[in-house]
């Protein structure tokens, strides 16, 4: 058996989130992308895999979240070869995507050792959020291309400046509880958390051909971490928004980080909705991830083979 990294992008549109919300690991769950993944792996991959493939993506992220870079890993096990040949992985995946309507691409597959976990070996994880800011107040005609892409935020006096100011509050090691979903789960969760990087900065609407992209100004919320808590990103945004919004100010936000708790959230604000949010990417240490991918010229040779098999 080998464990193969993959690299891949997705609207996460249609999908009730990035892992699976059904218990059993063999029943099909196209409505996820782990499940879409893995039915993909069980129709497609010739010969089948010895073992089920199952799929372990590094960021899970929520339902409507989309991913332009994320990863995973999968064990599949060759009746009778040592490796799959992941250039056809690739290409036979994209075609069961492409005709069965999934927003999935699979850019690049790589085998590596059992050592190396692309969830907890990231890291860091960096996500942009995607703001849309009517140049008239009283403009309601949303870009075709910007539907389920970005947050549409409504108000006659949108103060980036304020906005941008009050990302500093976030940063440093904090207690995020208040900016984490309800834990719904029996297990210990740590709050304490550390922002590598909170910006804001000017965008370009993804078709500037459309005559209304031209009706609004378009924001990036820039925001890196090792790790994120279950809703963190999309919190802090919410409350940046209010902060522009002038609904909240940053009193508010120390408030929500000084006496942290689910239930200290602010009810003035909203939790941003997921339609804007992307995951840009998940970085590695380049050196440590190129140690740990296999050669398969290598493992050919006797020894490697022996140690794969076993």
């Amino acid at each position: 058996m080998v464990r193969y990294l993959f690299y891949m992008g997705y609207i996460g549109t249609r999908y009730r989130g990035a892992a699976k919300q059904i218990g059993c690991e063999r029943l099909i769950d196209v409505d996820s992308v782990q499940g879409a993944i893995e039915t993909a792996l069980s129709t497609t991959l010739k010969p089948r895999s010895a073992c089920y493939p199952k799929v372990q993506i590094s960021s899970r992220t929520d339902a409507g979240v989309h991913a332009l870079f994320n990863t995973a890993q999968v064990d599949l096990e060759h009746p009778t070869d040592p490796f799959y040949d992941t250039e056809t992985i690739i290409r036979r995946l994209n075609a069961w995507f492409s005709r069965c309507g999934h927003e999935i691409r699979i850019t690049s597959i790589y085998p590596i050792t059992d050592d190396f976990d692309p969830r907890r070996n990231a890291k860091s994880r960096s996500y942009f959020y995607r703001l849309m800011v009517a140049k008239n107040f009283h403009e309601h005609k949303v870009p075709i291309s910007e539907l389920q892409r970005a947050w549409h935020i409504r108000g006659e006096n949108i103060d980036i400046d304020a906005l941008r100011n009050a990302t500093r509050l976030f940063m440093g090691t904090k207690n995020f509880e208040t900016f984490a979903g309800k834990n719904r789960t029996n297990r210990e969760i740590r709050y304490v958390r550390s922002l590598n990087s909170l910006t804001i900065d000017s965008a370009a609407p993804f078709m500037p051909f459309d005559p209304l992209s031209d009706r609004f100004h378009f924001w990036h919320i820039n925001i890196s971490a090792r790790a994120f808590l279950y809703n963190q990103v999309r919190k802090i945004v919410g409350a940046l928004v209010g902060i522009a919004s002038g609904i909240i100010n940053e009193r508010d936000i120390l408030t929500m980080l000084h006496v942290p708790s689910n239930v200290n959230w602010d009810p003035r604000i909203q939790m941003a909705p997921p339609q804007g949010l992307f995951l840009k990417n998940i970085e590695y240490d380049q050196k440590e991830l190129a140690n740990c991918i296999l050669k398969t010229e290598d493992a050919l040779r006797p020894s490697k083979l022996l140690a794969i098999i076993n």
